[in-house]
């Protein structure tokens, strides 16, 4: 077994023993309404992961808890028998979820290079603190937990329209679900494309084509845009769900001012043709109308 594969198995085990936590968690609150209970379980599973990453000296732990954890909440909410979400629309959403997961955590597996590995975002941040104080802040609060945090409110959009009664299927639904999937594909296109720049890189460059020629980062573009679908599907629900876009426009800002101008400011470092391919790319939105 190679050494990738051994780690992939280590943290296949812990993030079973923390779904095993999460369902423990979900079963002591059986008062609390579903939205405090995905709250309190999306929270708990934060720390189960973090004391992982303390154990093994290394924060991509967190990596993989993008993909797999909002589907065991939806799904646990799902499951609750106060649930009262239609169910249709519930399968739609599901389906869509499982899609967008499945491509993150396929997209995570084939780029980690296991625990000698972690995210160089994360090593940044944590060399710039000054104490054990400060690291314990940056490591658990900016690492892990306002993550969650930013997750969980863009997730609510689909824990309201699963837990609340709502209209029956509708043309918003099906919008919602022509934004999920081509989100998708659209993030599946550009880490392909980003995957194969790569594997034949020798210096450091700039990847310009395909997707990546009309904006600096479109699988992010696919990201914000996945997260808006499911605003669609909680306003197909009910309309008075309109206040929920405060997910999409709090995970807006999760990337592109945290995310983005971190990596954008890396590229600037490393990569001498990146301050002119920035200066006429756009960020995150796809500019279609861009000549090359």
């Amino acid at each position: 077994m190679s050494k990738k594969l051994t780690h992939l198995s280590v943290i296949f085990i812990g993030y079973i023993a923390c779904i095993y936590s999460m369902q423990l968690t979900w079963n002591s609150f059986p008062e609390s309404s579903l939205v405090l209970k995905v709250l309190i379980c999306h929270i708990e599973a934060t720390i189960f992961i973090y004391l992982l990453s303390i154990i093994f000296n290394n924060s991509s732990w967190y990596d993989a808890f993008w993909s797999i954890i909002p589907v065991v909440l939806t799904i646990m909410c799902w499951a609750d028998i106060s649930a009262a979400g239609d169910v249709q629309r519930s399968f739609l959403m599901h389906a869509c979820l499982f899609f967008w997961a499945i491509r993150l955590t396929f997209n995570w597996m084939r780029s980690w290079d296991g625990f000698s590995h972690e995210d160089w975002r994360y090593i940044m941040m944590k060399q710039k603190t000054n104490n054990r104080l400060q690291y314990f802040i940056v490591d658990f609060g900016s690492i892990h937990l306002i993550p969650t945090l930013c997750v969980y409110m863009a997730l609510l959009p689909m824990i309201y329209a699963l837990a609340y009664p709502g209209a029956d299927l509708n043309n918003l639904d099906i919008l919602a679900t022509f934004l999920a999937v081509l989100a998708v594909i659209i993030q599946i296109v550009s880490d392909q494309q980003m995957y194969n720049f790569r594997k034949n890189l020798t210096e450091p460059k700039t990847m310009k084509s395909g997707l990546w020629f009309y904006s600096r980062h479109p699988n992010y573009f696919g990201e914000l845009l996945f997260w808006f679908s499911l605003f669609v599907f909680a306003l197909a629900s009910n309309l008075s769900f309109a206040w929920l876009l405060i997910g999409s426009l709090i995970m807006y800002a999760l990337i592109a001012l945290a995310s983005v101008s971190m990596m954008d400011k890396r590229s600037l470092d490393r990569r001498p043709d990146f301050k002119e391919y920035m200066e006429s790319t756009p960020a995150i939105f796809i500019n279609v109308f861009k000549k090359g």
